[in-house]
């Protein structure tokens, strides 16, 4: 879908700031949020057996949950809070409001 390759999602970060497994395709932003194997695991889109390949390999091998969850958790903390938004997105709006012409 033409809108999961623009905006960034919020479920993913909802369930790794939970201390979730997650598990998405790997398109648009969700390559941004997600590190294959690190946070989380992504899978070829529309390709149900890379699905059930990808989600197996995950079940199979519960050894590095505890781990990977801590560092989705840690993601979100240090890198998607609100603090760190203004200061990525602060300069956009800046150049935006500079560039700008106001009229009264």
């Amino acid at each position: 879908m033409r809108l999961t390759d623009l905006v960034t999602p919020l479920k993913p970060l909802e369930a790794m700031a939970q201390g979730r497994l997650v598990a998405a395709s790997d398109v648009g932003e969700h390559r941004e949020l997600i590190r294959d194997g690190d946070t989380g695991t992504l899978f070829p889109p529309d390709d149900p057996p890379a699905i059930a390949t990808a989600l197996a390999r995950m079940f199979a091998d519960r050894s590095g949950w505890e781990e990977r969850r801590a560092r989705g958790r840690a993601f979100v903390q240090e890198e998607r809070n609100w603090s760190s938004n203004i200061l990525r997105y602060g300069p956009v709006y800046q150049r935006l409001i500079s560039a700008s012409t106001w009229e009264d």
